[in-house]
C-alpha cells in the first residue's frame, strides 16, 4: 500500500529546484533530479552552449537531442504523484464530469475509481444503477482523503497508456524501443520482436536496486565527511581557547599599561584559526547541500522502485542505464594544517609581554577544479574543494575568477595581522614586530555575494581609442533666457532656480561613422559615465572632465535606454536587455515582444544592485541581478509604456510614459499614483532622476527645461540651465546632474 508523502518527501519530490515552486510538466535529468520544463527552458536561453542542461542542484550535465528541452524525458511518475497529493493533502473542488459535459458546473462528491470519472451527488446514483457501471466502485471524495488505501487505486487512473489507441501497454518492441498496445503490435509494429513488459520492468527494478544501494552508500559517506569535518572544527576550536586561555590568564597577572600589546597577541592567535574554522564552515555547508541532493536523487530511486506502475518504469529504462555507477570511498580527509602556534608570556614588566609563533607552513597546494560537477556526485573531493576555498579566500575577490598561471602569481602562504605592538614570528627568519594601530588596513578581504564577480577596476584606464582621441577641455555655455514665462496659476511666475556651474561634454569620437543619437545617460562611477549611441550603435564611457575612456560596439544596435549597476552597463537591444562592462559581454536578458518594437525597454536608475526593466508588453516592471539572474517581479497591475523610470532612496519608482504629460509613482504594495501632473500651458516630459534628499528632476524636451519636484509632487522652480531638448538623465552621490540633449551632447551641473 502507498503510504502518503510525509513534508520532506513531498518537498523533494514534488517542488521544483529552481524555482522553488510545485513541479509543472517536469522533466528529469541524468541525475534523477526533476525541474519544471519551462524553468529549464529558461535557464537554456542563458547558457552558452545549447547542448548540454546542468543540473541545478549537483551541477551534472544532461545532453539534449536536438538542442531542445522537449528531449529530456518527462517524470510521469513525480506527476502522478502529484495528482494524487492535490486530491488527496488539499481543499481544491472537482466538478462533475458528466454535468460538464453538458454545461453544468456541479461540484463532485465522489469518484469513480474503476474509469475515473468525477460524480456529483445525483450522477453517483445513476453511475451506480446503470447496467454498464453498476459494478464500477465509486467512493466519496471524503474518503478518498481520509483512507489512504485508495491511494493506489488512485494511482492507476493516471498510468500510461498507449497514445494512439488509449489501450493499456501489455508488450516492449525491441526494435523500437517503445512500450505498445495490443493495437500497435498487429499494426505501426507488425513483425517487429517484442518483449514482455514484465521483463523489461523488471529490467527496471533491477537498476533501481543498484542506484538506490550506490546512493544509500554515498548518503553514508556524506555523513560521514559531516562528523570528521565537524570533529576537525571542534578540534580547532578548543586548541584556539587553550591558546587564548594562557594568553587571558596572563593579562590578569599583567598591569594595564602592557594591555595593547595583549590585544595584539589575540589578533596574531585568531587570524590563523579564524582562517581555518571560516574555510571549514564553508566546506560543511557545501556538504550539506551535496547530501541533500544525494537524498533526492536515493528518494526517487527508493519511491519508484516501491511503488513505481509498470507503465511508469518503463519510461525510465534507458536513463537508469546512463546513470554513472559511482563508488565514492570512505578515505580520510585532508584539512588544511593546523596553525602550529606558541605563547610565551613574560612574567616580568618588560615592554614586550607576549610572543606568538607561528611555524612555517603552506595551505594545501590549489588545484584547478572545473566548477561543473560530474553526474550524480560533485566534482572533486571534499579535500579539494577545502583547497579551492582555501586558495580563493586568500586570494580576495578581484582575482577570484582568474587562474593562476595567468595571474602569473603563486597563493599565499601568511596571514597578514594587523593590531597594537607585540611579536609575531612567522615563516621568515627575522622577527616581525607590531608597530601599528587597530586601525589600519588589513589585507584580508571579505568575498562578496556571487552577484558581484566583475572587475571594473580598470574602468580609469583610457583605452586605445581614447590614446588616439584628442582630448576635449571643457567650456561653458551661457544660460539661454526662457522664451516664455510658465506660471503656477495666474498670478504666480514659476522660480527659476541657480545651478552651482556647468559645462557641456560632446559625446562623439573619432571612429563615429555618423552623428551620434544620445537618448539616455547614466553615471558608472563617481567619476565616469556611459551613453548608449543608437546612430553608432555603440556603448560610449566618459570621464567627467569630458575625457573619453573606452567604448563597446553593440552589434543589436538601437540602444535608446541604459543604466548602470556596480560597474555594469544595461542597456536595450529589440530582443531585450545586454549587460557589457569594459572587457566582456556576459549576458543577455531576452523579452518577448511584438515583432516590430517601437517602445524602448526603460532601464531604472536604481541605488541598489538590481537591474530593474520595464516592457510595454508585460504588466510588471522584472528584477534581475547584475549577472542577468532573474529575481523577482514587481506588478504594475496594467501595462504601461514607460518612457524614462528612476528610483528614489524609499525604493518608489517616477517615471514618465509616451503620450502622457503626467509624472507617476510607483510603489511596492501601493500601486501606481499621479505624482504631477504637469504644467500649465503644456510640456513634454521624458527623463526622471532623483537627487540624495529624493527631490525629483523631469526633463521637458519642449521647452529645454529642468524641472524640479519636491518629494512630495510640488512644483519648485526650473534649473537655470537649458539644454536643447533634454532627454534622458542621472544623478550621482555627490549629486551631479548629467543630461543628454538632442545635439549629442552631456550637460553636466552641480545642483
Amino acid at each position: 500500500m502507498a503510504e502518503a508523502l510525509n513534508r520532506t518527501e513531498r518537498e523533494f519530490l514534488l517542488n521544483c529546484g529552481i524555482c522553488g515552486g510545485r513541479l509543472t510538466d517536469p522533466r528529469i535529468l541524468d541525475c534523477l533530479h526533476s525541474f519544471c520544463k519551462e524553468c529549464l527552458v529558461i535557464k537554456q536561453e542563458q547558457a552558452t552552449k545549447k547542448d548540454v542542461v546542468i543540473c541545478e542542484l549537483c551541477g551534472t550535465h544532461t545532453r539534449l537531442s536536438n538542442d531542445s528541452i522537449d528531449s529530456l524525458t518527462t517524470n510521469i511518475f513525480v506527476t502522478n504523484i502529484g495528482r494524487v497529493e492535490e486530491i488527496t493533502n488539499s481543499n481544491c473542488s472537482f466538478y462533475c464530469t458528466f454535468c460538464e459535459d453538458q454545461g453544468d458546473w456541479e461540484e463532485a462528491s465522489s469518484r469513480c475509481l474503476t474509469c475515473g470519472d468525477w460524480l456529483c451527488l445525483a450522477c453517483a446514483g445513476r453511475h451506480c444503477g446503470t447496467t454498464v457501471t453498476k459494478r464500477h466502485k465509486v467512493v466519496t471524495l471524503d474518503d478518498v482523503r481520509v483512507d489512504p488505501q485508495h491511494r493506489p487505486e488512485l494511482r492507476k487512473l493516471y498510468e500510461s497508456k498507449c497514445i494512439s489507441h488509449d489501450e493499456k501497454l501489455r508488450k516492449f518492441c525491441s526494435k523500437c524501443e517503445t512500450p505498445v498496445c495490443s493495437e500497435c503490435e498487429h499494426s505501426d509494429h507488425k513483425k517487429h520482436t517484442f518483449i514482455p513488459l514484465e521483463d523489461v520492468v523488471e529490467e527496471v527494478r533491477d537498476n533501481l536496486s543498484n542506484a538506490l544501494e550506490m546512493y544509500k552508500v554515498l548518503e553514508e559517506c556524506d555523513g560521514e565527511s559531516d562528523m570528521q569535518m565537524a570533529k576537525r572544527f571542534q578540534e580547532v576550536t578548543n586548541k584556539e581557547k587553550t591558546l587564548l586561555q594562557i594568553v587571558h590568564s596572563a593579562r590578569e597577572r599583567l598591569i594595564q599599561e602592557i594591555q595593547q600589546q595583549a590585544t595584539a597577541a589575540e589578533l596574531a592567535i585568531s587570524q590563523p584559526f579564524e582562517a581555518v574554522k571560516m574555510l571549514l564552515s564553508e566546506s560543511m555547508e557545501l556538504e550539506k547541500k551535496r547530501s541533500e541532493s544525494t537524498q533526492k536523487s536515493r528518494l526517487f530511486c527508493e519511491k519508484l522502485q516501491q511503488e513505481g506502475l509498470k507503465g511508469e518504469c518503463v519510461h525510465f529504462r534507458d536513463l537508469l542505464l546512463r546513470v554513472k555507477k559511482v563508488d565514492r570511498k570512505r578515505a580520510q580527509l585532508e584539512f588544511p594544517p593546523m596553525p602550529e602556534i606558541n605563547v610565551n608570556v613574560n612574567e616580568l614588566s618588560f615592554p614586550k609581554i607576549f610572543s606568538v609563533s607561528v611555524s612555517e607552513q603552506r595551505p594545501v597546494s590549489p588545484v584547478e577544479i572545473p566548477r561543473v560537477r560530474s553526474p550524480v556526485v560533485t566534482t572533486g573531493s571534499v579535500n579539494e574543494r577545502l583547497q579551492e576555498n582555501l586558495w580563493s579566500r586568500q586570494r580576495g575577490n578581484d582575482a577570484e575568477h582568474i587562474p593562476p598561471e595567468a595571474r602569473g602569481d603563486k597563493p599565499r602562504t601568511d596571514f597578514p595581522q594587523r593590531g597594537a605592538e607585540g611579536d609575531v614570528y612567522q615563516s621568515h627568519p627575522q622577527e616581525v614586530e607590531f608597530e601599528g594601530s587597530a586601525d589600519e588596513d588589513s589585507d584580508v578581504e571579505e568575498t562578496e555575494d556571487e552577484d558581484d564577480l566583475l572587475d571594473t577596476s580598470d574602468n580609469d584606464q583610457m583605452s586605445n581609442d581614447a590614446e588616439n582621441n584628442a582630448i576635449r577641455p571643457p567650456f561653458n555655455v551661457p544660460v539661454v533666457p526662457r522664451k516664455s514665462a510658465k506660471t503656477v496659476d495666474d498670478e504666480d511666475i514659476i522660480a527659476t532656480l541657480n545651478v552651482n556651474g556647468h559645462r557641456t561634454i560632446p559625446l562623439s569620437i573619432q571612429i563615429d561613422q555618423t552623428p551620434p543619437e544620445i537618448f539616455d545617460i547614466s553615471w558608472l562611477t563617481d567619476t565616469e559615465f556611459a551613453v548608449g549611441d543608437k546612430a553608432n550603435q555603440r556603448i560610449k564611457v566618459f570621464g567627467d572632465d569630458g575625457t573619453f575612456l573606452w567604448q563597446k560596439d553593440i552589434q543589436e544596435g538601437l540602444i535608446e535606454r541604459i543604466a548602470c549597476v556596480n560597474g555594469v552597463v544595461a542597456s536595450d537591444f529589440p530582443s531585450g536587455v545586454h549587460l557589457d562592462t569594459r572587457h566582456d559581454s556576459f549576458q543577455k536578458i531576452y523579452y518577448q515582444c511584438t515583432v516590430k518594437r517601437t517602445n524602448p525597454y526603460p532601464i531604472a536608475k536604481t541605488n541598489g544592485k538590481e537591474v530593474i526593466i520595464g516592457n510595454a508588453d508585460f504588466p510588471e516592471l522584472r528584477c534581475y541581478t547584475k549577472n542577468g539572474k532573474r529575481i523577482r517581479y514587481l506588478s504594475l497591475g496594467k501595462k504601461l509604456k514607460i518612457n524614462y523610470i528612476a528610483q528614489d532612496e524609499n525604493k518608489a519608482f517616477l517615471f514618465t510614459e509616451k503620450d502622457s504629460t503626467i509624472v507617476k509613482k510607483f510603489q511596492e504594495g501601493q500601486g501606481i499614483s499621479k505624482f504631477f501632473e504637469g504644467l500649465p500651458g503644456g510640456w513634454v516630459p521624458e527623463g526622471v532622476a532623483t537627487d540624495s534628499e529624493n527631490n525629483v528632476y523631469v526633463s521637458d524636451s519642449a521647452s529645454s527645461d529642468i524641472v524640479k519636484l519636491s518629494p512630495q509632487g510640488k512644483l519648485l522652480g526650473v534649473l537655470g540651465v537649458h539644454p536643447t531638448s533634454p532627454r534622458g538623465m542621472s544623478i550621482s552621490r555627490q549629486n551631479q546632474l548629467l543630461v543628454c540633449d538632442g545635439e549629442g551632447r552631456a550637460w553636466l551641473m552641480h545642483i
